[in-house]
Parts: C-alpha cells; sequence; structure tokens
C-alpha cells in the first residue's frame, strides 16, 4: 500500500512539474492590423468605405459630416443638439415621422443621428435582406429631411428641460465647468447652451444649418456586414451620385488662450466633494500620442498608476481617482479627478499636483514603463471590437485629417518608447506651473478652501 501511495505521489508530482507555467519563453512581438475597407470616391465629392463582413446577416452603415456644436453660433448654442433631434425625429418632405418611424420599425432596424462635437454622426442597423430599403430611408433622410414644427418645438423643449436639470449632477458639474475654466466660457470648447440661447432657435435655422452642412462634399459614408460591395457601390451611387453641392465653410475654432494657476470652487451641497486638476492639453496626430499614453497610464490611467496608489492605495482618500490626456483639435484637456471626502479634497489636490511635477522630473521606472506597454499594446486590440467600429475609425481619420496608418503603426509606436521619451513628453505637456483646480462640493465644509478659491458658479 505505501509502495502504491509512493507511485502516485510521484505521478501526482510529475504532472504538476509539466503543468507549471514556463519561464524564460520569449514571445514575438503582437502583431494586429485593422481589416482594410476599399475607400471610393464619388464624382460628386462623397467618400464610401466598403468592407464586407458575412458573419452575421447585418449590415450597419455610418455617416459622418463636419459640423456639430463646435460649429454653432454663440448666440444660438444648442443649435447642433436641436438640429440632430429634429433632424431624426421631424420625417421627410415625402414621409411624416410616424410613417418614417414605422419603415424603420418594420424592418427592425435602429437608426440615429448624434452630435459628435466636430463631426454629426448618423447610423443605421438593419438585416442584411433589408439594406436596400433601410439605405434608400437612410438617403431620404439625409437629402430631404422635413423639420416640421412641431418636432422643432419638442426637440427645443427637452433641450431647454436638460438645461434646467443638468447641474443635478454634481459629477457633470465639474467636467463641464472645468472644460470652462481651462477654455474659458466662451471658447466653443468651454461654452454651454442657455435657456436663452435655445429659445433663439428656429425652424429656418435648422434649415438653413442642414443647407451649409449636409453636402456630398462633406459626407463620409462607412457600409460594414453581409452584402456584395459591387451591389452595394452602386446602389450607393444611385442613392448619393447625382446629388450636387459646395464644400461647407466652416468657422475656424479658435485656439485656446494658456491660463495661468488658479484655483476655483463652487459650492454644491453633497456628501463628497470632485476634484479636477489639470490644463490644456493636446492636438490630435501630435508625434508623442504613444509616449502620452504611456505617461497617462503610468499617471492615472490603471488600477496600479500612480495616482491610485498614492491617493487610494496608500491613503484610502478615493476609490477611483483618474487621469485623462485626451486630444482634441484645436487643443484637447490634460485633467485628473476623483471623487473624495470634503475633508481630504485639499489633500488629494496637493497629491494630484505633486504626481503631475514628478513626472516632468524623472523618468518611469522599468518596470512602470514595461506594465503601461504591454497593457497598451493588449488592449489596443479590443479597441474595435467590430468591423464597423474598425472601419468608423479609418474614417474619422480622414475626416480629422491624420495619416491613415496611424491605427496600423500604434503597437510598434508604443512598443519604441523608453523611459527617456515618456520624461521628455511630460516635460513639453504637462505644466506643474499653470495647474487649474476646481472643486464642486460642501461650502460649509470646505470653507477654507472656499475662503481661499475663486467663487464660481455652475452655469
Amino acid at each position: 500500500m505505501r509502495r502504491l501511495l509512493w507511485i502516485a505521489f510521484i505521478l501526482c508530482w510529475a504532472v504538476y512539474a509539466e503543468a507549471a507555467p514556463p519561464t524564460g519563453i520569449e514571445y514575438p512581438p503582437l502583431q494586429y492590423t485593422l481589416p482594410k475597407p476599399e475607400r471610393v470616391a464619388l464624382p460628386n465629392g462623397v467618400v464610401v468605405y466598403l468592407l464586407e463582413d458575412h458573419d452575421l446577416p447585418l449590415v450597419d452603415v455610418e455617416v459622418r459630416l463636419r459640423g456639430g456644436r463646435l460649429y454653432e453660433p454663440a448666440e444660438k448654442a444648442g443649435l447642433s443638439t436641436v438640429f440632430v433631434r429634429a433632424w431624426r425625429n421631424g420625417g421627410t418632405l415625402a414621409r411624416s415621422p410616424e410613417a418614417l418611424n414605422t419603415a424603420i420599425e418594420d424592418m427592425a432596424a435602429i437608426l440615429d443621428i448624434a452630435d459628435e462635437g466636430d463631426t454629426i454622426g448618423i447610423t443605421l442597423s438593419t438585416l442584411a435582406r433589408d439594406w436596400r430599403k433601410g439605405l434608400g430611408l437612410l438617403a431620404e433622410l439625409i437629402r430631404t429631411p422635413a423639420f416640421r414644427e412641431e418636432q422643432v418645438n419638442l426637440a427645443k423643449a427637452r433641450a431647454i428641460e436638460e438645461i434646467r436639470r443638468r447641474n443635478d449632477d454634481i459629477a457633470g458639474i465639474a467636467s463641464r465647468e472645468f472644460a470652462g475654466l481651462v477654455y474659458g466660457v466662451n471658447h466653443p470648447l468651454g461654452r454651454l447652451p442657455a435657456v436663452q440661447t435655445v429659445r433663439r432657435i428656429t425652424r429656418r435655422d435648422l434649415q438653413e444649418w442642414h443647407r451649409r452642412l449636409v453636402t456630398p462634399r462633406n459626407l463620409w459614408i462607412a457600409v460594414t456586414g453581409d452584402f456584395d460591395r459591387r451591389i452595394m457601390l452602386e446602389e450607393t451611387c444611385r442613392l448619393f451620385g447625382s446629388w450636387r453641392g459646395s464644400l461647407p465653410a466652416l468657422p475656424t475654432i479658435p485656439m485656446p488662450k494658456e491660463q495661468g494657476a488658479s484655483t476655483g470652487f463652487i459650492a454644491k451641497q453633497a456628501e463628497q466633494a470632485h476634484v479636477r486638476v489639470g490644463h490644456l492639453g493636446v492636438a490630435r496626430g501630435v508625434p508623442e500620442r504613444a509616449a502620452l499614453d504611456v505617461l497617462n497610464y503610468i499617471l492615472g490611467g490603471s488600477f496600479t498608476s500612480r495616482l491610485t496608489q498614492e491617493i487610494r492605495d496608500k491613503r484610502g482618500l478615493a476609490y477611483a481617482v483618474w487621469s485623462s490626456f485626451a486630444p482634441a483639435n484645436p487643443r484637447g484637456l490634460f485633467v485628473m479627478g476623483c471623487q473624495t471626502k470634503s475633508e481630504s479634497a485639499e489633500e488629494v489636490v496637493r497629491l494630484m499636483k505633486e504626481q503631475a511635477r514628478r513626472l516632468t522630473e524623472e523618468p518611469p521606472s522599468e518596470e512602470e514603463l514595461q506594465q503601461a506597454k504591454e497593457s497598451l499594446i493588449n488592449s489596443f486590440v479590443f479597441r474595435f471590437p467590430t468591423a464597423g467600429d474598425a472601419v468608423s475609425a479609418q474614417m474619422l481619420l480622414e475626416i480629422h485629417g491624420l495619416p491613415r496608418d496611424t491605427y496600423d503603426t500604434y503597437i510598434a509606436r508604443v512598443q519604441a518608447v523608453i523611459a527617456q521619451d515618456v520624461l521628455m513628453a511630460a516635460r513639453k505637456y504637462i505644466h506643474p506651473d499653470r495647474l487649474l483646480v476646481l472643486v464642486v462640493g460642501d461650502g460649509k465644509k470646505l470653507a477654507r478652501l472656499a475662503a481661499q478659491a475663486k467663487r464660481l458658479q455652475a452655469r
């Protein structure tokens, strides 16, 4: 019996040893290439991206045009929000809103229009068997919307109600007003719609906005799914090819002014304070993009980040703390943020400033660097979960004037980042002496901070 037990032990140990995780094995660098759509430019200026994907009997269409709230006139702020809703819900010249919605619902399709800031997106998702009908309805809505007065009034009423309720959410206040603090409340990136600006919007304004923006030379169409590319291209040409129009003259978004360091406070009765610290960020397409992604991961872009370790893990001052270096044109935002006890707000601000300064003084450790790079590379392949996402992302590169190989070269660019690159990017784009601070919270609990800060009002 003892001999049998000994043999069993030896066999189990052999199995364990065989199954032990291998060490010292070098894996080849991860390679990932986005699926490549076919790009076709119609003679009238419409650009079409096509990618067949026969995994599911679905067809997805995304239409983009340059426009959106960043280009609306200040005296009618909110125009683009009202515009996209009245456009989607106002029917067409040939169909009432009810008839259009019924036609879409009968196909179990989804059709939506959204303001994306500097673009407007129109999306259609339909079963493959119905794609012709769906594409026809989409073209009809794009080219001949009705903007019926009733739907315009409903869109305005909804926008006004949202304005009246937007300050119910303290996190929303912090994000909106921090943008106003950084960009200035009169800059398109810091401006907010008000009740009076929405009330000024008329049906004629929406019709004129459509006439200006929605032209074939300002239209990109991405089609992915279960279709034959030749037939799809023929139908797209039939629906959009005869359209004529010029390139819209959009206003230039002014470059925001650099602000000096300051602290703002907004009184809002709450159990916790919402903290934002940062300043102007970067434009799209800066050459240090990969290094900045590594930098942001190390600073506050993960659960192992420096901000998380210092503020959450060591001191228990916040459940979640984060940073962002999101690009935008003409300039994005660099921001650190968290929600903390009122009594901890000043300490959190101090710690955020310390970590921002530390990035400019010393390079990251080799462990931090490798962890950030591996995480960014491994997560990159999940940024485009569907073929439609991949095609849309490549279409947006063209709209934003970025190199078409931006995503194809991303992994290699991240792999090439060294510690000195992160330090140099931090010194170029992070300015500890210009950090702006905004705290939103209870004025009584934050009396000392409030007394030293500039009092602001939530708009």
